[in-house]
């Protein structure tokens, strides 16, 4: 009887980045890291802050800040009672024009009433407790600026997305998403701020359109031929396409408020008059054809903005066939989509809890050693991220001005790790666009755009 043969196969490694392609997104979130990535996202931070707090400086505040729930009337009674407290605080008699406060007037006096008890008197912890007790309640009450309030509704967003994902709870994740992507607008709209949502929002989406548009350049080519481009090449590059990359992105926002207006007059002319309001109603069926319409746009630009930069960034392409890309890679394969998504949150969470551990790390360590021998208080502040805000008063003049400056350096660290977040989010959706064209046409992942090729394509031009 003849004895079978048998044949052995030695593997001799397995490419993991070829047999797990999602294993890519992870790489690009480490290679957000590089400083000209991270120069990048510090400057759109910076400009997006410094037009913001512009915007507050003459902007009227909000009354009810964006998301809660408390009554204006509620929360009013809440903001008089802090501000008769804080001009009775600490043994003082409430001044004549107590009545006419603002919180803002309110905690500068109480900062200048503390300023003054800690020079006169032995402080105890009693007084140090009700002093922070009352400028905490001054600050959860005090009226916040459209920017001011859209950055801590966003923060607050952010929080639930990072908790929901290290909980492995996609429903809160997905909230925290869908709360920054449409919720904010609308909230900012109902609230009045409506020339805020115009004219900021057409700066956040320059913002992102030129430095995302760099950032998700410097990604495709390293990705493509493992060339690491400099920060200028790569805002060249987006400085040139950002008509494209800002039509990639308000193109569907904008297809759904003119819609929406549509809507909006339909039941104005034909549902208010005793006659019309009939033939409004054999109409109708065309409203939720286009009501499914704004259904469909408004979840499609919320699973599908992450891949608009990347596709005009990768393919050098046009904003409406950058939208018509996204959207048809969603359609022809939507379970790959929202598992490259679930896998870019993911990184992107843990890459931020890392960067945050780092820059506390950062401002405690150097906080703590510089002010081991130090005979001041020009450092009272300096240290990790505070949550508190509260701020230390009755120094000399050159404490307050070195822990000013001191303060400042301590910004751009808080500053570049929000950057980071710019800079993470843009090369890892590179990744995802470029798997997502992969699993729907095929085409190599490494297949970008160059100069010498035709437009939208990785094929030479004719010569």
């Amino acid at each position: 009887m003849m004895q079978r043969q048998t044949q052995k196969t030695v593997v001799d490694g397995v490419d993991f980045d070829r047999v797990f392609k999602f294993s890519s997104i992870f790489t690009a979130i480490a290679s957000s890291m590089q400083p000209a990535r991270l120069l990048i996202g510090f400057l759109m931070v910076v400009v997006l802050m410094a037009t913001g707090r512009l915007w507050d400086s003459f902007a009227p505040a909000l009354e009810i800040p964006l998301g809660t729930v408390e009554e204006f009337a509620t929360l009013s009674q809440e903001r008089q009672v802090a501000i008769a407290q804080s001009g009775t605080a600490l043994g003082k008699t409430a001044p004549e024009d107590l009545q006419s406060w603002s919180v803002q007037d309110a905690q500068s006096y109480l900062l200048s009433a503390w300023a003054a008890h800690q020079d006169q008197e032995q402080v105890s912890q009693e007084d140090r407790v009700e002093f922070e007790r009352l400028y905490l309640t001054l600050e959860s009450v005090r009226p916040l600026g459209p920017f001011e309030s859209s950055a801590i509704y966003v923060a607050n967003a952010w929080n639930g997305i990072v908790e929901g994902a290290l909980n492995l709870n996609a429903v809160e994740s997905w909230k925290g998403v869908v709360s920054i992507v449409w919720k904010l607008p609308q909230l900012l709209w109902d609230a009045g701020h409506h020339w805020f949502i115009s004219v900021y929002g057409l700066v956040l989406l320059l913002v992102l359109s030129i430095g995302g548009g760099a950032i998700a350049r410097m990604q495709a080519c390293q990705h493509a031929r493992g060339d690491r481009i400099s920060a200028s090449s790569a805002y060249q590059y987006a400085s040139q396409r950002w008509r494209a990359t800002l039509l990639a992105l308000a193109a569907p926002g904008m297809l759904v408020v003119g819609v929406s207006i549509g809507l909006v007059l339909f039941g104005l002319f034909l549902f208010n008059v005793p006659v019309l309001n009939f033939v409004g109603s054999l109409f109708y069926g065309l409203a939720l054809i286009f009501g499914f319409l704004i259904a469909i746009v408004a979840l499609g630009y919320t699973v599908c903005w992450p891949m608009l930069v990347p596709a005009v960034a990768v393919e050098n392409c046009e904003g409406g066939e950058a939208v018509q890309r996204s959207f048809a890679f969603m359609f022809a394969r939507p379970l790959h989509l929202l598992g490259y998504l679930t896998i870019l949150v993911i990184g992107l969470v843990l890459g931020f809890v890392l960067v945050r551990v780092l820059a506390n790390l950062t401002l405690d360590f150097t906080a703590n050693l510089v002010d081991a021998w130090s005979f001041n208080n020009a450092l009272g502040n300096a240290g990790a991220i505070p949550t508190d805000g509260i701020p230390v008063v009755g120094l000399a003049w050159h404490e307050s001005a070195a822990g000013g400056l001191v303060a400042l350096w301590e910004t751009v660290v808080h500053d570049l790790m929000v950057g980071w977040l710019f800079s993470g989010f843009f090369s890892a959706s590179v990744m995802g666009y470029l798997l997502m064209r992969y699993a729907c046409d095929r085409q190599d992942t490494h297949d970008i755009w160059w100069d010498g090729t035709i437009v939208g394509t990785s094929i030479a031009e004719p010569e």
